[in-house]
Formats: structure tokens, sequence, C-alpha cells
């Protein structure tokens, strides 16, 4: 994925470094999963008002202090896709860093429309040290899951990722990357990318993320972002206000 870079003042969308081919997902059709997500623009603005080329969500960013968080969450359905509007590809994550450090820690589902089929799966990334790969397991619209993302200085980074629908979970620590700050906390829907190349955003409709926390907190005490996915002048998809603290819905909308 591409990563969040710079300070909330400074915008730059950084190319993807390359990785190794990823794990094809499990799900219908066997999609392959991108090398590695993307960061946007440094947000800037508002609640709901700031803009992205490829996230959309909630995130916060602590660039002075490394090492402010240590834990996000947040459930969400899986939505389908409607794939007669056309291809594209979109994930549903929570996640560690990202913005402003060089790692990322994250994990969550896909969804893709390829050749006008729709095809779904799960995932996780610890960037540099592993791209993006998938877990062995199936999932599919409709389904209700919780990600997690835990940092301990004893044991590294917990990724918990949780399918009530289907009956799994995967939950297992991975040793962080270089760089790792842990300065930076993502609620968010992407298109994921390849080089300076974003994938289309295929028609999710809409997407409810419940009980948004950072750092044991509901999301909107960490003064988190709200972010529009906002591409060529044509808003993609946009984020509601907080609910709750904790209760957010993303909604997609057609490429004008």
């Amino acid at each position: 994925m591409h990563r969040l870079v710079g300070s909330a003042a400074a915008l730059a969308l950084l190319g993807v470094v390359p990785a190794s081919p990823a794990a094809s997902a499990t799900n219908s059709g066997a999609f392959a999963l991108p090398a590695r997500l993307a960061a946007p623009h440094t947000p800037t603005g508002a609640a709901a008002s700031a803009s992205s080329p490829n996230w959309v969500g909630y995130a916060v960013n602590t660039s002075v202090r490394a090492g402010s968080y240590t834990s996000v969450q947040a459930s969400w359905t899986q939505p389908a896709v409607d794939c007669s509007h056309g291809d594209g590809t979109v994930v549903f994550w929570v996640g560690l860093d990202g913005w402003g450090d060089t790692a990322v820690e994250q994990d969550g589902t896909q969804a893709k429309c390829a050749g006008g089929v729709a095809g779904y799966s799960a995932w996780w990334e610890i960037y540099p040290t592993n791209s993006i790969t998938a877990y062995p397991d199936t999932i599919a619209p409709g389904d209700q899951l919780t990600a997690k993302v835990i940092f301990s200085a004893l044991t590294g980074y917990e990724l918990y990722l949780s399918d009530a629908t289907q009956g799994w979970t995967e939950d297992a620590s991975h040793t962080g990357a270089a760089g790792a700050a842990n300065s930076s906390a993502e609620i968010v829907a992407e298109t994921p990318g390849s080089g300076s190349t974003l994938a289309d955003l295929p028609d999710f409709g809409s997407v409810a993320f419940t009980g948004g926390q950072i750092n044991g907190a509901p999301v909107a005490d960490s003064g988190a972002l709200g972010i529009n996915l906002v591409r060529n002048n044509n808003t993609l998809a946009t984020t509601s206000d907080l609910t709750g603290g904790t209760d957010f819905t993303i909604e997609w909308k057609q490429n004008s």
C-alpha cells in the first residue's frame, strides 16, 4: 500500500516500493492481492473534510512523538461489490504506522472486481518485512469482521482478524519492521496501488465501521481526521462524522 508521508502541512504521494509477489486470494476466482497498499496525501482539514486520492475513513498522526499509538481496532460487515460499474479493488483495514514513517502494520479484507466478476479475501501486512499476504480463510459479503493491531514491547505486533460469520480467527504476533515508530493509526478503506498508479474504486455501496478505538479509547478522543477519497477532482467515496465517538460510515459515490 502507499504510505502516508510527511507532516500534516506537507502533501506528498509516495510511490509504492516493489515487493515480492503476494499470495493469491483464497476466495472465488483466486484474485491476487496487491503487492502492497498505498498511503494518501497527508490529509489536512477538519473531520470528514480532509481528502486523499486513495484513503477514506479516519486516521491520526503524531509526527513529533514516536510511540504515540499502540493499538487500533474496529468491526465492519463485509460489503459486496457491484461489478457492473467496472473493475477495481478496495481494501478495508485497521493499522498502525503508514503515515509519517517507513513502516506499516495492518490487516483487513479485500473486495475486487476483475473481468466483471467479484472476489473477496482477507490479508495482513507488515511492511517492509512482509508484503501483503492472504490469510487461508474464506470470506463473503455480509460477514461480520473485527480487526485489531496491538503493539507490545515484549511480543511485537499482534495482528488479529476474526470472521464471526464464517467462524474463524487469525491471531498472531509478528516482529515489527525497521522504521516502525507507532506514530499513526488508521481505520480506512483504500484503493491499493502499484508504483504511482492507483486501482479504480469498485462500487461497494457503503460500509459501516463500528466500535472504533485507538489506544483503547474512542476514535474521537485521538483527534483523528475524517478523510474523503477525492481523485482528479472527483469525489469517489466519503466518510461520515463519528457517532458516539466510535462509529462511522463510508459511502461509495458514482464517479462523475
